[in-house]
C-alpha cells in the first residue's frame, strides 16, 4: 500500500484491517457514524463512577428536606443527580428539571457559536420567568460550558436562589489538561486524533470555563468560593450572601 499523504488517521488503514473488518469501514459517513457513537452515553457511565465528586457536589449544597432545586445540564436522570437529590430532600422537596442533552448535541454537530464565539455556547434564558428567590438551590451538573457568560449567567442563578444557599457547578471537561495529557502517549494521541476527525468537530472547539474563569465570574457576589479538581471533573460552588 502506497503511504498516504493524508495527516486524517482513518486514511492509514491497511489492506489487511480492509480484509478483516469489512469495506465499511472505508466509508467516511459510517466512520462517523461509529466515532460519534463513541462520544455519545459516556456521562452516565462516568458520573456514575464519580461518586466522590456528587457526594461533594450535594455536601456543598447542602440539601434539607423539602428544598426546591433547580437543575441544568446533560443526561441529568441517567447520570442519578434526580434520585441522589430526590434521597435527601424527600417527598416534600421539588426539583425542576432543565436538561439540555440535545440542545447541546445539535448545536455541536451544527457547528452552532453563541455570542461569545464560541462553539455550542448561548444565551441562557431558561429562568427569565422565574420569581426572585424561588429556588432553594441552583446545581449546573454538566453544562458548565454551554452558557455564553457565566457573569451573566451566574448573576441571574443567584437571582432566583434564597439567601444563605449555595449555587454549585461541576462538569466533566475536554479541557486544556486533557488536551495536554492526550499529547504525552502516542497510542493516546492517535486515539484522539481519530474519534475527532470524524465526530464533526475538534476536541480544541470545545468552549471552556476554566474554575478561575468561574471564581472571576461570580467575584463579589457570592461568598466562600471554592474549587475541587478530581481526573478531569471541575468542580465549583458558592453562598449567595
Amino acid at each position: 500500500m502506497k503511504k498516504p499523504a493524508s495527516t486524517n488517521p482513518w486514511d492509514w488503514l491497511q489492506p489487511h484491517d480492509y480484509a478483516r473488518m469489512g469495506e465499511i469501514i472505508r466509508d467516511p459517513a459510517e466512520q462517523t457514524r461509529w466515532c460519534r457513537a463513541i462520544m455519545l452515553g459516556g456521562l452516565p457511565f462516568m458520573w456514575n463512577r464519580a461518586g466522590v465528586v456528587k457526594d461533594l457536589v450535594y455536601d456543598k449544597l447542602a440539601l434539607r428536606e423539602g428544598d426546591k432545586v433547580l437543575i441544568i445540564g446533560e443526561s441529568v436522570e441517567s447520570c442519578g443527580f434526580v434520585d441522589d437529590i430526590l434521597a435527601r430532600i424527600g417527598s416534600r422537596g421539588d426539583i425542576r428539571i432543565i436538561d439540555i442533552t440535545d440542545e447541546a448535541r445539535n448545536a455541536y454537530f451544527s457547528g452552532k457559536r453563541g455570542r461569545g464565539g464560541q462553539l455550542a455556547t448561548w444565551h441562557w434564558t431558561y429562568t427569565s420567568d422565574v420569581a426572585d428567590a424561588h429556588y432553594d438551590c441552583v446545581a449546573v451538573l454538566q453544562a458548565v460550558q454551554h452558557t455564553d457568560d457565566w457573569t451573566e449567567t451566574g448573576k441571574e442563578l443567584l437571582r432566583i436562589m434564597k439567601r444563605g444557599r449555595t449555587i454549585a457547578l461541576a462538569e466533566i471537561t475536554f479541557g486544556p489538561e486533557f488536551q495536554m495529557l492526550s499529547k504525552l502517549d502516542m497510542h493516546l494521541e492517535y486515539f484522539v486524533e481519530k474519534l475527532f476527525s470524524r465526530v464533526g468537530f475538534r476536541v480544541e472547539d470545545f468552549p471552556y470555563y476554566s474554575p478561575g474563569d468561574l471564581e472571576k465570574a461570580f467575584a463579589g457576589i457570592v461568598e466562600k468560593p471554592g474549587t475541587f479538581l478530581w481526573k478531569g471533573i471541575e468542580v465549583f460552588w458558592g453562598t449567595k450572601p
